[in-house]
């Protein structure tokens, strides 16, 4: 599930054109697939919340699209809440 929605919003995120948070979770999903899964939660994790978070982006994307990324950030967090 975990790498699924991380590909998923990775695509998603490119789509919309946010390089920044693309690269941010290309890189959550290299530590996961390298097999250093709590690096990956921790990299994750640390886009949520503050100012200037991934919480507080304005997403360039239509609605289909805006609702299923504002899915799987809930969804991705949550999962990796749960396995640190």
């Amino acid at each position: 599930m975990y790498l699924k929605a991380l590909n998923e919003m990775i695509d998603l995120l490119d789509k919309g054109g946010h390089e920044h948070w693309k690269k941010w979770f290309l890189l959550a999903k290299e530590y996961y697939v390298d097999g250093n899964h709590e690096k990956s939660f921790k990299k994750v994790l640390g886009a949520y919340g503050g100012m200037g978070s991934f919480n507080d982006v304005f997403w360039n994307l239509f609605n289909d699209d805006f609702e299923r990324l504002e899915y799987l950030k809930g969804e991705i967090w949550r999962y990796s809440k749960s396995k640190l």
